[in-house]
């Protein structure tokens, strides 16, 4: 499962990390920046979390509890429809 999480303006770098490692920490197989580098503040807040098994959900709890997030939310599943 991939989630997508931004966090709110004003949250303190090490608001983040605590929320990053906290993530890592309870199962999460990669986070990372969805906009690496970006100097956009919007798009700097905005990562991508991934994780295999069934820990998506308890990750996507412990997101909603923090403060400092936000949104998190599954990412959106995509399929490419056949034209006729």
């Amino acid at each position: 499962m991939k989630l997508q999480v931004k966090f709110r303006q004003g949250a303190s770098d090490a608001q983040v990390d605590k929320v990053l490692d906290a993530l890592v920490e309870r199962g999460a197989d990669d986070v990372r920046p969805l906009f690496p580098g970006s100097g956009d503040a919007q798009l700097g807040a905005l990562y991508m979390v991934e994780t295999n098994g069934g820990s998506g959900e308890r990750l996507l709890r412990l997101l909603d509890k923090s403060d400092v997030v936000e949104f998190a939310e599954p990412e959106a599943r995509r399929k490419l429809a056949r034209r006729a």
